[in-house]
């Protein structure tokens, strides 16, 4: 062999040898974003087939592999709160960029279609607070207890709603009169709303400062759409049955278009309580045009035309006269026939937006709002004027009447045609239109001159309206001052006339209604100007559609600066914030009131008030997996509409001495971020001062309305959280959350009585509060979950729920040096609710067909266990039984509780292509 020979060997063995070396030297990269902001992914578990160990995305979202062989390969995204990813993908020499991975936010794995349960309260019931928790984030306690435990109504931390903001594309939604979030504006249209920005506590965004309880917003860009078509349906037998929804998106178009649009319906009778009918629509339209590289324009529709039956909290006594924990006082059958129910819900209002993005540069944006919100609320109840109570579960019409007068005889008898009398269980409609059929009478002025003749109802359906006119107006700037540091800021206005007014909805076969204040009526009757509901329309008759008992325009207005700096350094991230602003209100009475000729028609005093916020946080980087953070804030806000005028449906007057709300908050955090691990412990503190809350009601003692104004009410909520997610394999995954709170009243508020009949001050009093508990939530709750995630995309699980320490709402008045020396203790005590366990299930599966069509099926069946013993809630009625010789108050009403429905199911559908 030549000496060249040789040489090429050597030469070829060595190349054959390095071959299968340089072509595994090949690399992936990307970056992973979130679908719906645009903003990086961090802590993704990302999977390569034939590579051996998963890898880590890093906090800027990015990702690279390198030492890959030629092929194609399987490659895996999971992320907390984010719904998996796979793609195949060719990877040749020298390697592959796949650019952005966009993850989808996910909603409880693939249970996103659940929806809370609509849970309504009586009239009396608005000392208690709703705030049914419909999304989460990524965060893991916040993730499990928003679904698993908003059938108990948890509250968060105990908060309020309205110490959460909600924003659709960077307009506030929060109701300005109360400053709770309306769900249902939007609840409707699921697929449109899917798009979130989350942040909890005093975590801050990029386009709003955010509140105590944390803030969302909800994008509606069509350009962030991803572009297809999906079919939904679904079936429950909770709140309704059925609901279809269609949904289409373009993405962006060659013409710089986008287009999204969506259309549901869910119908049905209700599930578990009878009576409980819905009937609902909802639309959503997304236009959106790229004008050029730097701006795009966008416009946004979305509206829920809703009409559906509400169910009541009833007494204990009632739930065992009936033999059911469901039972709804407010229906009864007409003609023998269908259950109707005397409490409608009927509401439509369009909300309409339309912004600006103005993209600077790669660091800095500005984004212009302004948003129109118009329409009608309506709520139906009963009205009747000298008649007998029509609800059968009035105090009359209970045995324990009987029995607690010492008329054994009639309370058994009463109880006998509670077992046997549906007409004593319900509603008695034709009753009702009997009595209207047989009452002819004429009415005539002071002058004999006839004002009507014919049926005049002694009962009716009224509707009390709610209609709001609001406009909204916001900017926001976010840029990047420096390689380290981070500014955003933005101005809100909003401006708010919400009409209050009763409408009559049905005469109930009468044929007009005499429009007097019936309660001035039994103590003035001898005045026929103080009798009036409108002095400048006396003696009005009104039929059906037409206006009467009370109308009058809340006024408000606010407008809020804000900004916050953040500095992202190698070890430590930190952030600074403040708002400012001020708030304004003022009522403007449609009606002169006969009682209040002077203090009822036209125009309050304004009142306005200077809003001040600040907070502070940062983050202690440990290593890349671990991590300390720490918030604190200050805020203060003006006080609500609501809770400001101590009748607003009657006068003018304000509460006396009105103060800015203090909140003092602080919280500290550990967080691990793991391939494997995932999970956050937290200890929180917070203080909030100089609450205000009126409540109004019927006195049986004065035979009126009655308000009670409670001023200087001041809470603490304290306590610890624990969420975790660990990944056990490739497929099985557990999660659970615990969460010990305490939430007490840490003052003994001021408390004064009045009643619509007079300006004067029946009493005034202390309230004594301090260290009892805040009603209407859990403070102990736990959660522990484990699901089986198949490489064939199918999943199911389960998961364990426990809850307790849950206090009954209460009544002030049982707790003044009156109550506590004239009532037993048994009265005086807070009701603890008891504690309970709930199991659920759920499972689904998606499956591709052809590559470009896919279909998902999810299901979930919750209290798996059928208990259909607990409670979810409860209030104390405001009334309380006064013996009118000695006037000693001999017992108070009793209590009314809501009760967590047995074993129901949601099952979902939907197919996209």
């Amino acid at each position: 062999m030549s000496k060249l020979s040789r040489i090429i060997g050597v030469i070829s063995l060595w190349i054959l040898g390095i071959l299968p070396v340089i072509s595994q030297n090949l690399y992936l990269k990307g970056i992973v974003t979130d679908e719906s902001t645009d903003e990086p992914v961090s802590f993704v578990t990302i999977i390569v087939s034939d590579y051996p160990n998963p890898i880590e995305n890093g906090m800027d979202g990015a990702f690279v592999f390198n030492d890959l062989t030629e092929g194609i390969h399987s490659i895996q995204f999971i992320a907390s709160g984010y719904e998996s990813l796979i793609i195949e993908e060719e990877i040749i020499s020298p390697g592959l960029d796949l650019g952005t991975i966009k993850l989808k936010p996910s909603q409880s794995r693939g249970l996103s279609d659940l929806m809370v349960m609509d849970l309504e309260l009586d009239m009396e019931s608005n000392i208690q607070d709703i705030a049914p928790l419909l999304t989460s984030s990524r965060d893991v306690f916040n993730n499990v207890a928003s679904y698993s435990l908003s059938p108990v109504r948890f509250r968060q931390r105990g908060y309020e709603g309205k110490y959460s903001d909600v924003y659709l594309n960077g307009l506030k939604m929060n109701d300005m009169s109360s400053g709770n979030v309306i769900w249902s504006l939007w609840g409707g249209v699921n697929d449109a709303t899917r798009n979130q920005e989350n942040y909890f506590g005093l975590e801050t965004g990029n386009f709003a400062f955010g509140n105590l309880g944390g803030v969302t917003n909800i994008i509606t860009r069509a350009s962030k759409f991803r572009p297809g078509s999906r079919l939904t349906y679904s079936m429950s037998n909770r709140t309704y049955t059925n609901r279809a929804m269609v949904t289409h998106a373009t993405g962006i178009m060659d013409n710089g278009w986008s287009l999204a649009l969506s259309v549901s319906r869910r119908w049905g009778e209700g599930g578990y309580v009878n009576g409980v009918f819905y009937d609902a629509w909802g639309y959503f339209l997304a236009l959106e045009k790229k004008l050029n590289e730097k701006h795009s324009v966008a416009f946004t529709a979305v509206g829920t035309p809703t009409e559906r039956g509400v169910p009541n909290g009833s007494t204990q006594e009632v739930y065992d006269l009936v033999g059911s924990n469901f039972y709804n006082s407010n229906i009864g059958y007409q003609n023998g026939e269908k259950w109707r129910n005397a409490r409608v819900r009927d509401n439509h209002e369009p909300i309409m937006l339309l912004n600006h993005y103005w993209d600077f540069n790669v660091d800095t944006k500005l984004t212009t709002s302004i948003g129109y919100r118009f329409g009608y609320n309506g709520y139906s109840a009963m009205n009747w004027y000298d008649a007998p109570d029509p609800r059968p579960d009035y105090y009359r019409n209970l045995p324990s009447y009987y029995d607690n007068e010492g008329k054994f005889d009639q309370g058994n008898e009463v109880r006998e045609m509670w077992y046997s009398d549906p007409n004593t269980r319900y509603i008695n409609w034709d009753r009702l239109y009997n009595v209207n059929y047989e009452n002819d009478e004429t009415i005539t002025d002071e002058n004999g001159n006839i004002l009507a003749q014919g049926k005049r109802s002694k009962y009716v359906i009224e509707d009390r309206r709610n209609d709001q006119k609001q406009i909204n107006a916001a900017m926001v700037f976010n840029t990047k001052l420096t390689e380290i540091i981070k500014l955003d800021a933005g101005i809100n206005y909003r401006k708010n006339t919400t009409a209050n007014f009763n409408k009559i909805k049905d005469l109930l076969g009468g044929d007009y209604w005499l429009d007097i204040d019936q309660f001035a009526e039994r103590d003035f009757a001898y005045d026929k100007d103080i009798i009036q509901s409108d002095l400048r329309n006396p003696n009005r008759i009104v039929r059906e559609g037409d206006t009467y008992s009370h109308n009058y325009d809340a006024h408000i207005q606010d407008y809020k600066l804000w900004a916050t700096a953040t500095a992202n350094l190698f070890k430590v991230d930190a952030y600074a914030g403040f708002e400012i602003g001020n708030s304004s209100f003022y009522r403007t009475g449609n009606y002169q009131k006969g009682l209040f000729p002077d203090n009822s028609y036209g125009d309050s005093e304004k009142k306005s008030f200077t809003e001040f916020a600040g907070k502070i946080g940062g983050t202690y980087k440990i290593s890349g997996r671990h991590y300390l953070t720490a918030n604190a804030g200050y805020i203060e806000n003006a006080p609500n509409f609501k809770d400001a005028f101590i009748s607003p449906r009657t006068r003018n007057t304000l509460v006396d001495n009105l103060k800015t709300e203090k909140i003092a908050s602080a919280d500290i955090n550990y967080l691990i971020r793991s391939p494997f691990a995932k999970g956050r412990v937290t200890a929180y503190y917070t203080r909030i001062m100089d609450q205000t809350n009126i409540m109004s009601f019927y006195d049986d003692y004065y035979r009126s309305f009655g308000n009670y104004m409670m001023t200087n009410i001041d809470k603490d909520h304290m306590g610890v959280e624990l969420g975790v997610e660990l990944k056990l394999s490739p497929t099985f995954t557990a999660e659970g959350m615990l969460g010990y709170g305490e939430y007490k009243y840490a003052s003994n508020p001021n408390y004064v009585q009045t009643v619509d009949n007079t300006e004067e001050i029946l009493e005034e009093a202390k309230v004594y509060w301090k260290d009892f508990r805040v009603e209407g939530t859990p403070m102990s709750v736990g959660s522990l979950g484990i699901s089986y995630n198949s490489p064939n995309y199918w999943f199911i699980g389960i998961k364990g729920n426990y809850f307790g320490n849950s206090y009954i709402s209460m009544n002030p008045v049982l707790r003044t040096d009156r109550a506590r020396q004239q009532l037993d203790p048994e009265y005086i005590d807070q009701e603890r609710f008891g504690s309970g366990f709930t199991l659920d299930a759920f499972a689904g599966l998606s499956y591709r067909i052809q590559y470009k069509y896919f279909l998902g099926i999810n299901i979930s069946a919750n209290n798996l266990l059928d208990r259909k013993d607990m409670k979810s809630g409860g209030y104390e009625q405001l009334r309380v039984n006064v013996d009118r010789d000695t006037n000693e108050l001999r017992r108070p009403f009793d209590k009314r509780y809501f009760y967590m429905f047995g074993r129901n199911f949601f099952f979902n559908i939907n197919f996209r292509f």
